[in-house]
């Protein structure tokens, strides 16, 4: 229970990072707030570096979201993360379903992030 809970705050909070950088500013502007983008890149520079360097982002968010799946299902052992097995070796339902909920965001950023521009282009031509 405890390495699944953890894997999966982990994994969402590394889709929040995600949908921050490379998701987020590209809904922004398509919205028309695009001085609320630039706001944000001044306050946070940190999100430029994330932004050019999204294909690790997303390749660690990725890599975290499969470890944190195989600590939800049970499938690692979790002696290494010092942690209670739960009875029927999967995480309880609300474990679960913040998992779901990472991959969610993570696949809506990924979506964005790499098929915002070319469904923009092509819808206005």
């Amino acid at each position: 229970m405890g390495a699944g809970l953890w894997g999966a705050r982990t994994s969402l909070v590394g889709a929040f990072v995600a949908a921050s950088c490379c998701a987020l500013p590209t809904l922004l502007v398509a919205v028309g707030f695009g001085g609320a983008v630039a706001g944000l890149v001044s306050a946070v520079p940190g999100v430029t570096f994330l932004s050019a360097h999204k294909l690790w982002v997303f390749a660690v968010v990725g890599a975290l979201l499969l470890a944190s799946w195989s600590a939800v299902t049970g499938r690692v052992p979790t002696s290494w993360a010092r942690a209670r097995v739960c009875p029927t070796g999967a995480a309880p339902g609300n474990v679960r379903r913040l998992w779901h909920l990472a991959v969610g965001l993570y696949l809506l950023a990924l979506a964005v992030a790499y098929l915002g521009a070319p469904v923009a282009r092509w819808i206005w031509g």
